[in-house]
């Protein structure tokens, strides 16, 4: 038995309205929830545009944050996130070292500054996880953001690296030298 062709031809139209019509709803739910995410940047708050348009507050929280998010999103997303105060290279708070020494998003202690400062002189029994960095190995410096090269040698770490003139300055730091 094989398919009627007449009723193959009306399925075939049926299913491309059908697809035209999601397009159409897919693009019209774009339009109201840009437009109801374009009322909140403008100041409405979500109980009068909920309240107006006759829908639950939560029903325009969840659409503008589809949309794309409020202004109070991006400012709260985009304010300035300290970290932790806690050493980078061993995760131990200031409470577990006698000094913490911060650079730019990165924490040092004191413990963590002598086991870098023997992984610079070659030395692996006490240098833990630090090593010195390999001749033409890429890296930067967590403090200072320069690149390893001869005359700055480089110790990786875990989770951030250090350079010698780096190391130097958080010895001083640490000795009480520091200008």
């Amino acid at each position: 038995m094989g398919l009627d062709h007449d009723l193959l031809e009306k399925a075939k139209a049926a299913g491309g309205r059908l697809a035209e019509a999601d397009r159409q709803a897919l693009m019209s739910r774009a339009d109201y929830h840009a437009a109801i995410r374009r009322l909140h940047l403008a100041g409405g708050s979500l109980r009068e545009i909920a309240q107006a348009l006759a829908v639950s507050h939560q029903r325009v929280q969840q659409i503008v944050d589809v949309a794309g998010g409020s202004w109070w999103r991006r400012v709260w997303r985009t304010r300035n996130l300290t970290r932790d105060a806690i050493c980078t290279w061993c995760d131990r708070p200031p409470g577990e070292v006698s000094k913490l020494i911060a650079g730019p998003n990165v924490y040092i202690c004191d413990a963590c500054v002598a086991m870098a400062e023997h992984a610079m002189k070659g030395s692996t029994k006490s240098a833990g996880e630090l090593r010195q960095a390999r001749e033409g190995a890429k890296g930067r410096c967590s403090f200072c953001s320069k690149k390893r090269s001869d005359k700055r040698p480089l110790v990786t770490g875990p989770a951030a690296n250090i350079c010698g003139e780096c190391l130097r300055i958080c010895r001083e730091i640490l000795d009480g030298r520091a200008a």
